[in-house]
């Protein structure tokens, strides 16, 4: 099992998101697409609230480049 796999989010997260699930929201990470997919899943309803998820994997230039 992964560390992060046991990370409970903040109950200020679940508040936020739920606050705009009106607005049309998008998640960019540093980390890899899949690592971002599996992070995610382990909170209910967060993957369908994001219409772009975009990892590291994804992006020519990943930080610190500023494209």
């Amino acid at each position: 099992m992964m560390r992060w796999e046991e990370a409970k989010a903040l109950p200020s997260a679940y508040r936020l998101i739920a606050y705009l699930h009106k607005v049309p929201l998008a998640l960019a990470s540093n980390s890899l697409r899949e690592y971002i997919d599996a992070k995610i899943s382990h909170h209910k309803g967060w993957k369908e609230c994001f219409l772009a998820i975009l990892g590291s994997d994804q992006v020519k230039s990943g930080k610190p480049a500023p494209n």
